[in-house]
């Protein structure tokens, strides 16, 4: 099964408006859910549901606690986990900063030379046309809410662009639902930039 992309405009990082050449990105058609993940390693390992759960809680535990103890972590021919901190102040000298000033900021991961030949393998690229990307008519605003979060129920956090191609809407469209959402409590924002997610708000 093909692998969509389109090109997109490269920001002007300046803000002077000079054209940049366009870039390649993938068309994501979702997100896989542990669910779905699990049930794959059970029809191809032919492992009891219970186990490959068991394993995968397992993994994630171990990962974690040693992350936390400060290692990095290689992880069979996938890649390799670590960790990165922040500042919660700026300063300028080490003695400025004290010791709960600095905090834990996320997980990175690295992916190995040998997975990354993998997915390259086995992507096969084709240019997303008319046809493909053809939308029918947006789902009603009353309704969106409710498809949102029913995502997040089965994949725990959604994009930006991930609601526009749900509830089939502009970019536009989705922000301004996003922030009406984020103001209304319905959601919280994780992360930065082109990373930014959004979860179900927990109360």
């Amino acid at each position: 099964m093909s692998t969509y992309y389109d090109l997109y405009e490269t920001p002007d990082p300046s803000g002077e408006g000079k054209k940049k050449p366009l870039h390649a990105r993938v068309r994501s058609k979702g997100t896989i859910t542990a669910k779905e993940f699990q049930e794959r390693l059970m029809k191809e390992q032919h492992m009891p549901h219970a186990m490959v759960v068991g394993i995968m809680q397992a993994i994630s535990n171990a990962l974690g606690d040693w992350l936390a103890e400060g290692y990095n972590v290689e992880l069979d021919e996938l890649g390799f986990f670590s960790t990165t901190l922040k500042c919660t102040r700026p300063a300028m000298q080490k003695k400025d900063i004290r010791a709960e000033s600095v905090r834990f900021e996320t997980v990175k991961f690295r992916p190995s030379k040998a997975f990354k030949k993998y997915v390259r393998h086995q992507m096969e690229l084709e240019r997303i046309d008319k046809k493909v990307s053809a939308k029918k008519p947006a789902v009603a605003k009353k309704d969106r809410r409710q498809m949102m979060l029913t995502f997040l129920e089965a994949n725990v956090c959604i994009t930006r662009a991930e609601y526009a191609r749900l509830t089939r809407v502009t970019d536009r469209c989705a922000s301004s639902d996003l922030q009406e959402f984020l103001t209304e409590g319905v959601i919280r924002k994780r992360g930065g930039g082109r990373s930014v997610v959004y979860i179900k708000h927990q109360v």
